[in-house]
Formats: C-alpha cells, structure tokens, sequence
C-alpha cells in the first residue's frame, strides 16, 4: 500500500478523514470494509502503566486481535524516511495508516485496542467522524445480507493518569530494571533481551515527554465532549487501576443503548447534523423561487417589507416577535413556506401556526342558534439575536 503524504499539514480535520477514508474505499472497496466491531482508544501520561494494564484489558474485553500501537505504526521505512526528510508526519497520514491498521485485523467479530490515539484536536474530531461513518455504513446496508460486516460502532476510551513526578520515578525504575535484566542476559548467555529506550534513563528526555502529554490535555477534554469518560488514577495497584478501568468501562456501556433500540431508531438524523445541508437546500429553494415565480417571490418580499420587518424593528431589543395576520395570502401553504425561506436566509429563525378564530355575529332568538364568522389567523413566530442596552449607571462608571 502507498500513502500520499502532504507537503503543507492540512488542519481541517473533516478534508483530511474524507481524503483518507477516500483511499481507504479506494483500495479495498467499500463491499470490502469491515471494521472491528468494539475499539478500545487507551492513552495515558508516560509511566502510567499502559503496557502493563493493555493484556489484562483484552482478556477482560475478549479480544484476541493483537493492540495496535500508533507509534508502532510510525516506525514503517516510509514514516522514517519522511522524518529524515525533515517533514512531519501529518494527521491524515496518521489516520490512514491506523485505518488500514483497523482493517487489518484478524478477527474483525470482535474489538480492538488502539494505543495511543487520538492525540491532536484534528485526531480527536476525525474520530468523531470514524464513528459517524461506520454509523452510515450500518445504516446503508442495514436492509442487506452485508449488515453484520457493518457493525455498530462501540467506542471505549481509556485515558490514565499519574502526574508527572511519579512518571519520571516510573521510568527511571524500568530503565533500572531494563538494564538489570539485560546485564544477566549477557552474563549468563541465557533469555532474551529487552529493549532499551533512551528515554527510559534521561530525566530530561522524560519531562519532555510529559510535557508532551499536557500539551495535549485540552484535545482530551474535546474528547471528552463527544464521548464521556473519566480519566483514571493510575497511582495505584496493578489490580486497583485494572479494577477503576473496567468499571469505567461499564459507566461508558450504561450510558449507551442496548443494540435493538440503536439499531430501531438509528435511522433519525441526530440534531446537531440536521442543518449540515440545510443551507444548500435553502439556497437551492429561493434560487428556483426566482428562476420559476418571480411573481409569487415579489409578492413574499412585499408582505415581509409592509407586515413583517416593522414588527421586528418595534421588537428589535427583546429579540422576538409575534406577528399576527389575517392576509388571506398567508392561506397559501407555497407562499408562507417562500416567506419562511426569505426570513431564514437573512439570519431569523421563524416558525408558522395557523388559527380558527370563531366570533359570534347574530343569534336566532327562536331557536337559540348562534352564528358564528369564521376568522384565519396566521402566527409568525420571529427569533433573532436581542440586543443589550447597559443602564446608564454602568454605561458612565
């Protein structure tokens, strides 16, 4: 597989795992992807003990797919190569290599542990759009004999914490015993030797390292936002911090439905992403207005100049309006749609109600019988940004 690597970092993070989940579709087929169907993102300050805690967390789990560790993957020759060329390593070929790391995996019926990721606020929003494209996907073949290659996406997040004086005694300890272990190895001619990071011996090599990890502290908090999880104490015992993790795990599985109700109404576009294309239809409406009833659209301007905008500018302080007509024009359903359009593309927020207004207008004084005139109210409901006026005592102090 080649990867296309970008001279200028792109930092919109929607191109760039559009462009990467592209290739991906590219080089295998969309009727070809099939993805884990629980992934488990842990990271954690250095020395909080994500090597020793990542076996206990696969058999718990019941995953048999060997980790994926991001910094694993950046060790390929290309990756190297680039690093020794001066440039960095962007975003978007991280995301790539992980997922053809994700689509690599021998079991995809069961989950997966990534290492390491996400760390940058472009990483952390393209895993937002992971998860919403493998909700897609479920959704697009939902009805098809290919439904149980699209699972639903199950996101665990694992993120342990120590602070950094105790990071740098932790790895300063493991260089110790690394060094110990490696010393008898060659001693005796017998057992394998382990390998010897440099940063697990200099002290100034590991406080950047922290350092590294707090810079990225504000990406986990955005993490945070879309799916919650704690971060967890790993000052711990080993069977202390395994036990925090798993019932973390369990508060983040409460807090999901159970996979029949997701699957019965995960057809309903979330309300955050109902206004993606909203605009362009929007835009696509009152072009064709134009293009096709010139007429009716004049006449939709006419009535908002005359009834509409004086109200607003009699209300412009409280950010609100109520308009009230009885123009029978308003009785077209067409025409208070073209209102609504109008409005809503110079920035207000409108909503339409239809009223029967009943009023007596004579009585049968021998039978009893009331007469009534049927009015039609129409409501328009206007909403836009209120304006602020400071008293005068604060506007002078």
């Amino acid at each position: 597989m080649k990867f296309k690597n970008q001279q200028a970092e792109i930092k919109d993070a929607k191109l760039i795992f559009n462009q990467a989940w592209k290739n991906i579709e590219d080089h295998y087929g969309k009727e070809n992807i099939h993805l884990p169907r629980e992934f488990i993102f842990l990271m954690g300050a250095p020395g909080s003990g994500k090597g020793t805690h990542t076996p206990s967390i696969l058999r718990a789990r019941g995953i048999t797919n060997p980790p994926i560790s991001v910094s694993q993957l950046l060790q390929t020759p290309e990756c190297k190569e680039l690093i020794n060329q001066g440039q960095m390593i962007s975003d978007r070929y991280v995301i790539e290599l992980l997922l053809h790391a994700m689509l690599g995996c021998a079991d995809p019926t069961v989950g997966v542990l990534v290492d390491g990721f996400p760390r940058t606020d472009v990483q952390v929003e393209c895993l937002k759009l992971l998860y919403d494209r493998m909700t897609e996907l479920r959704r697009e073949f939902w009805t098809t004999d290919r439904r149980d290659q699209y699972p639903r996406p199950v996101f665990r997040i694992c993120v342990l914490y120590v602070d950094e004086e105790i990071s740098v005694q932790r790895q300063l300890a493991r260089g110790r015993m690394i060094r110990k272990h490696n010393y008898e190895v060659k001693k005796t001619g017998q057992g394998l030797l382990w390998d010897e990071r440099v940063t697990d011996f200099d002290e100034t090599l590991i406080r950047e390292r922290y350092s590294i990890f707090k810079a990225h502290y504000g990406s986990l908090l955005k993490l945070s936002k879309m799916f919650p999880f704690h971060l967890i104490n790993a000052t711990g015992s080993i069977n202390e911090v395994l036990r925090i993790i798993l019932k973390e795990f369990e508060y983040q599985s409460s807090l999901e439905l159970d996979s029949d109700t997701y699957d019965s109404i995960s057809h309903i576009p979330l309300a955050n992403s109902i206004g993606i294309h909203a605009r362009q239809d929007l835009i696509s409406r009152l072009e064709h207005y134009q293009d096709t009833e010139p007429v009716m659209l004049r006449k939709a301007i006419q009535f908002i100049d005359e009834q509409v905008i004086p109200q607003i500018h009699r209300h412009s302080i409280s950010g609100h309006t109520n308009i009230r007509s009885e123009n029978p024009l308003l009785g077209n359903e067409h025409f208070a749609n073209i209102v609504m359009d109008v409005l809503s593309e110079r920035g207000y927020h409108v909503s339409f109600d239809r009223r029967l207004h009943h009023v007596p207008v004579r009585v049968d004084l021998k039978t009893g019988k009331i007469e009534l005139d049927t009015h039609h109210i129409y409501l328009l409901t206007v909403e836009y940004p209120k304006h602020y006026i400071r008293p005068l005592e604060q506007k002078f102090n």
